[in-house]
């Protein structure tokens, strides 16, 4: 089992950091919607262990504020759980890995491995990455990008 998990981990680099981005509409650009449009598009730039980035774009607004909640150390007192927070408690996080790209799309796609509280074994999940993340960071659990989507988003 070991020579498996370092098998699959040669295949991945670590998140290192993220940071929360918006994208820069063409100024150049008469069309306002179109600024608009894209001022409220946040981006995910991930910095990886060799030092090479990765971007995702069309991020949830919503998600991408939470994102950089916890990356800010922003804590609010609220009551009520949001459904990250919920699964957050119900189970631990091991591991989340952005490794594929939806079939028919240009839609990235992770796996989260997870541990339910009293049961034995992992169970493993497919899900939208920018909801992965978010579930990582308030696990604390490490993040892992697929070489080979780095190499695709190289050709684009």
């Amino acid at each position: 089992m070991e020579k498996d998990s370092k098998e699959e981990h040669a295949n991945l680099l670590k998140v290192i950091r993220i940071d929360v981005l918006t994208a820069t509409p063409n100024m150049q650009s008469s069309d306002i919607d179109q600024l608009d449009f894209f001022a409220e598009i946040p981006l995910l730039n991930f910095e990886l262990e060799d030092g090479s980035n990765f971007l995702m774009s069309s991020i949830p607004r919503h998600i991408a504020i939470e994102i950089a909640k916890i990356l800010s150390n922003v804590r609010e007192i609220d009551s009520r759980l949001t459904i990250a927070d919920l699964v957050s408690e119900i189970c631990i996080v091991n591991k989340v890995v952005i490794d594929a790209i939806v079939p028919y799309s240009n839609a990235y796609q992770a796996s989260v491995e997870i541990k339910l509280e009293g049961i034995e074994g992992l169970l493993h999940f497919q899900m939208i990455p920018s909801h992965s993340v978010l579930l990582g960071l308030l696990n604390n659990a490490p993040i892992y990008i697929a070489k080979s989507l780095l190499s695709i988003q190289e050709e684009d």
